[in-house]
């Protein structure tokens, strides 16, 4: 009689293990996330989504989810055993989560990182010789674009673009031009520091300023780019490989101002802009 209870009480202690590591999953052990989840690009309109596997613990696999600007939600895009993926967002922009699936459990990483650019509100930039900071430029860090003065050698290394007319001081002629800070220096306002200022191209007017920016070459991006419509968008390709979208809200003749919204790409050598 104590030998058939000692026999079924092994037997549910078997059944019990074996549930335990079902609800594990088939890699064994307590299930962890993915880790440090980042992201790169891969190409110029490809994003690599990068993670560290999980301390001590065994995936089945991961999932990788993806959602767009103007989505409500993440929709899955790649199942691998790997722990990076390339994904295809065709040209737009938005946030990644990644989870590691263990039988029917997941775990998500404790960050959804993105490629949706920086805005910066709309600011006024003084042509050259008026009165105001005419250069601008954007913190690495935080994607924030503000103002500097193109007459300071402080800005030297900040500045990404500047407002000009190419014209001796109190010309004041149109059109204005969004201008690259190297060529400061020799622009006929005679009021930039010589020094190395940043180099920056830009593009011809976009079509529309959620088009996916052209590649950087030196036949789509160039040291300047007139202003000969309001609102336009143009594109931005700076000294460190950052892509970046300059939209021209307003021109204010009277006062020589010219007003501009920015998106700031934070991922280096990533030319979607789309918002």
């Amino acid at each position: 009689m104590s030998s058939r209870k000692s026999g079924g009480a092994a037997a549910f202690a078997v059944l019990a293990l074996a549930a335990l590591m079902v609800a594990a999953g088939c890699g064994g052990g307590t299930g962890k996330e993915p880790l440090n989840l980042r992201l790169e690009a891969d190409t110029d309109s490809t994003v690599k989504v990068i993670w560290s596997v999980p301390v001590d613990a065994t995936p089945d696999k991961y999932l990788v989810y993806f959602q767009a600007v103007g989505e409500t939600s993440y929709s899955l895009v790649a199942e691998t055993t790997a722990n990076l993926w390339t994904h295809n967002p065709n040209g737009a922009t938005g946030w990644y989560r990644v989870e590691a699936k263990y039988g029917d459990q997941t775990y998500a990483a404790s960050t959804n990182p993105g490629t949706v650019p920086v805005r910066t509100d709309t600011v006024a930039l003084a042509e050259l010789n008026a009165a105001g900071n005419s250069g601008f430029g954007w913190d690495r860090k935080t994607g924030r674009g503000r103002t500097y003065p193109m007459t300071d050698v402080h800005s030297v290394g900040s500045a990404d673009l500047y407002i000009t007319d190419f014209k001796p001081p109190s010309a004041n002629q149109q059109p204005y031009s969004v201008a690259s800070p190297d060529m400061g220096p020799s622009d006929p306002g005679n009021v930039v520091p010589v020094d190395s200022w940043r180099v920056s191209g830009f593009t011809d007017t976009l079509p529309d300023e959620n088009v996916m920016l052209p590649s950087f070459s030196e036949t789509s991006y160039f040291n300047f780019t007139d202003i000969l419509r309001v609102p336009c968008s143009i594109g931005c390709f700076t000294a460190d490989s950052h892509y970046a979208l300059v939209k021209v809200v307003g021109v204010d003749v009277e006062n020589c101002w010219v007003r501009v919204e920015t998106w700031y790409q934070l991922l280096p050598g990533l030319r979607l802009t789309r918002h």
